[in-house]
């Protein structure tokens, strides 16, 4: 869960973070102007919420946050105030409300430290109106501001968990996955209401069982859609590089008001730190628009500072 793997990125920054700082050409600054609409992950045990900040919204357009240490902390003042209110999604509709209990710097204390990092990403911490149920997901999906309500779509059917499981087999087919293989592997097979066409997206993944740690690990994350032949995949990836990267869906809702969810990935590398990816539904195909930041240290790390 990312939950997990954020804890554990924390810790691994606290040591690359020690490391003395070079300063270096920076990407343009995301501009706060207005308190765009902003994207978050909601993680963490229930009790004790956090909020990542992912990425801005305006319009069609879905961008990184890209802030030096002072626009971290006007975002930290703008965003997480004590008692903001927060919107929580899951599976597409809105869940409840939750609300900021503290920011990064409303404190003395920082949220959480890294030694030798002069410029920390915040979170906030958060409480929800209630933390059972749906509410009680180790991941959720938060804004800023209240996104439009879409048309009810129909909730995925038995049938259509199976046409799931049917474009898994053959998903794994393409990649090269035998069928011994895939008997070996966890198979996750979801039907979802994305809005991309008329019939729910099928989202399959296949995995190495416990997480896995084999030197070659198989991984394979594909998604389909319905088309004039029934459903074809509109996106696939496996982990067949020197370093692989793997995939998991973790919610999807729409963002940008045009009747179709954005989805909410994380993306990893085999020992290597966790991101967030977001894939918008373009050209009949899903495609990957913006992804997340992967260090909880903004400093420029080298040799000398």
């Amino acid at each position: 869960m990312f939950g997990r793997a954020a804890l554990a990125g924390i810790l691994t920054a606290a040591a690359a973070c020690d490391k003395q700082v070079v300063r270096a050409p920076q990407p343009r600054a995301t501009s706060l102007a207005g308190k765009p609409t902003t994207l978050f992950l909601l993680f963490g045990e229930r009790g004790d919420r956090r909020l990542l900040p992912v990425a801005t919204v305006a319009g069609s357009r879905i961008t990184p946050i890209t802030l030096d240490s002072a626009g971290w902390r006007g975002f930290d003042t703008l965003y997480f105030a004590p008692g903001t209110s927060i919107p929580v999604y899951h599976d597409g509709v809105a869940l409840r409300e939750g609300t900021v209990r503290r920011g990064m710097w409303t404190e003395p204390d920082p949220l959480y430290k890294l030694p030798g990092c002069r410029s920390l990403r915040p979170l906030g911490a958060v409480t929800l109106s209630s933390d059972t149920g749906a509410a009680g997901q180790p991941e959720l999906i938060a804004t800023s501001a209240t996104l439009a309500a879409g048309t009810p779509r129909p909730a995925p059917t038995a049938v259509d968990v199976d046409s799931a499981r049917a474009f898994a087999a053959r998903a794994a087919q393409r990649a090269g996955l035998t069928r011994s293989a895939r008997d070996e592997l966890e198979l996750l097979s979801l039907a979802i209401a994305t809005g991309a066409t008329d019939r729910p997206t099928l989202a399959v993944s296949y995995n190495e069982k416990g997480g896995g740690s084999s030197p070659h690990p198989r991984h394979v994350f594909a998604l389909a859609d319905i088309g004039v032949d029934g459903y074809a995949s509109t996106f696939a990836h496996a982990a067949t590089d020197s370093e692989p990267e793997f995939r998991r869906l973790i919610d999807h809702v729409d963002l940008t008001g045009d009747g179709i969810d954005e989805l909410l990935l994380e993306g990893w590398r085999q020992g290597g730190e966790s991101f967030l990816l977001i894939m918008q539904f373009t050209g009949g195909r899903w495609r990957e628009t913006a992804r997340g930041i992967n260090s909880w240290c903004a400093d420029v790390k080298g040799d000398s500072d």
